[in-house]
């Protein structure tokens, strides 16, 4: 029979060889594939699309989050847990991972309400899928992130006793603050978002009936410029989709 010293040494072993081994995994697959996402949204062609903007800035945050918040799981694997137990670092680091998460996610709302707008029948909702308005709207989205997030650097403190990790908040109400952020605020309203968007750009598909531009209607140049537009917005949909069914299943 399993006694209580033997499942603890058990679920111990355990935990160290899922940050050794499967923490390892995933950050160097999210680190490739969130590069190939920042690589493909940098194509001159795809610049003046504002959903790859958002793809872009979302995936730099994932970047900038793995590489915060996994590595230190896969050293923690290693038996190395100087970044939780320095002051500055436990800081920083919690800091970043939990802007840059917040950022990711929202960025991605962005892009599904982008692909929204830009299905739209209506000319006024069409004309805010633009550049200017990405931009706009991020600066929005990482400033509100950072404002909420400066608590942070006050909650969370190093070498904290009976917690699950070394760098945690010491106040309950930081522990109860941070966690209510990271379950409503950063996953369940932005999943629920993004699903909301991607149903009301299928409705204002739907309906919509495709005519083919003909080549006596207009110049050669023009229709090979609609034509990679178009096939440019079905790529982005594709990356859109895809990341975002990532997101909502985590």
């Amino acid at each position: 029979m399993f006694t209580d010293a033997l499942l603890i040494s058990l679920l111990v072993l355990a935990t160290v060889q899922i940050n050794r081994h499967v923490a390892l995994i995933v950050l160097v697959f999210e680190t490739i594939g969130n590069s190939l996402n920042i690589w493909v949204s940098s194509e001159r062609c795809l610049s003046e699309n504002p959903c790859s903007i958002y793809l872009w800035w979302s995936s730099l945050s994932s970047v900038c989050f793995i590489r915060s918040g996994v590595i230190t799981r896969v050293l923690q694997g290693y038996s190395i847990n100087w970044p939780n137990q320095n002051q500055f670092l436990c800081k920083i680091r919690l800091s970043i991972s939990s802007i840059c998460f917040a950022v990711g996610a929202w960025a991605l709302v962005a892009a599904s309400s982008d692909r929204y707008l830009h299905s739209s029948r209506l000319v006024k909702y069409r004309s805010l899928s633009t550049v200017q308005t990405a931009r706009r709207l991020l600066m929005i989205i990482s400033t509100v992130c950072i404002l909420a997030y400066t608590e942070v650097l006050y909650c969370y403190q190093a070498n904290v006793p009976n917690v699950p990790v070394a760098c945690y908040p010491q106040i309950f109400s930081c522990r109860l603050y941070n966690d209510w952020m990271l379950i409503m605020v950063n996953t369940i309203i932005p999943s629920f978002s993004m699903v909301n968007f991607g149903s009301l750009t299928i409705r204002n598909i739907r309906p919509g009936v495709i005519y083919p531009i003909k080549r006596c209607d207009l110049p050669n140049d023009i229709v090979n410029h609609n034509l990679r537009l178009r096939r440019n917005d079905g790529n982005i949909s594709r990356m859109l989709l895809i990341q975002t069914r990532t997101r909502v299943a985590t």
